[in-house]
């Protein structure tokens, strides 16, 4: 009875270890230089401990090795595929709107395609958790969708739309209300996040920012808040 319960455990461990490694490879050549570049930075800015928000099969922490990562996400199978890869990460199974992390904690939080996907309530509580567990000087790296602003972002959006089109109905109609409300430009502004650095990834009909949230104090003792986009 024992080997045989252990061996239906492996050949299910096996089947979703095989999708995780279909997505990567589906996914790595594409995301390949935007994920090195968010990495980088961390890497280089001393950014530890880091969180990846959502990460799925771990792909982007697999390029942060220079310090303590942490990954969450909600699916434990997509978690247990990441830590077969990557042993020297922490990966938690957790609800990103109620993070086991203590306030002020991380000094970067990677959030990369998870927004778009979500309801506008569900984002909410997931930023109040970011907010909550990022180092008041901390940033955040974001990945996400943009309306197109060109021909080469307008053909990355039709090529995104069929990719969202086959992930799920609730995810698509999240993704598209994300959209008509002005993408990640809208939710920075929205959010109160200052805008570092950014990088257009017109293909993917996407933007990488690099931010933080942020409220200056005026000398007349109003709050003030900047932001570049």
């Amino acid at each position: 009875m024992y080997n045989e319960s252990m061996s239906l455990l492996h050949h299910k461990i096996k089947i979703h270890h095989v999708y995780g490694w279909l997505y990567d490879i589906f996914l790595s050549t594409v995301l390949k230089k935007t994920r090195q570049y968010a990495a980088d930075y961390i890497n280089r800015s001393r950014l530890f401990p880091a969180l990846d928000l959502c990460c799925g099969t771990g792909a982007q922490c697999s390029h942060i090795q220079k310090g303590m990562i942490y990954g969450t996400d909600i699916d434990a199978k997509v978690l247990d595929y990441a830590k077969s890869r990557m042993p020297y990460v922490s990966f938690i199974c957790s609800d990103g709107i109620d993070l086991p992390f203590k306030e002020n904690q991380f000094k970067s939080v990677v959030i990369a395609y998870a927004l778009h996907e979500k309801l506008p309530e569900v984002r909410d509580k997931m930023m109040r958790e970011v907010k909550r567990v990022l180092d008041r000087e901390g940033k955040l790296i974001i990945i996400d969708y943009e309306n197109p602003i060109d021909l080469k972002s307008r053909l990355g959006r039709i090529f995104t739309y069929f990719i969202e089109r086959n992930a799920g109905r609730e995810h698509f109609q999240n993704g598209q209300q994300f959209l008509k409300q002005g993408g990640l430009r809208k939710f920075l502004l929205e959010y109160r996040i200052r805008v570092l650095k950014s990088l257009w990834l017109k293909l993917g009909s996407s933007r990488l920012v690099i931010g933080e949230f942020k409220t200056d104090t005026t000398l007349n003792g109003q709050n003030q808040n900047f932001f570049v986009i």
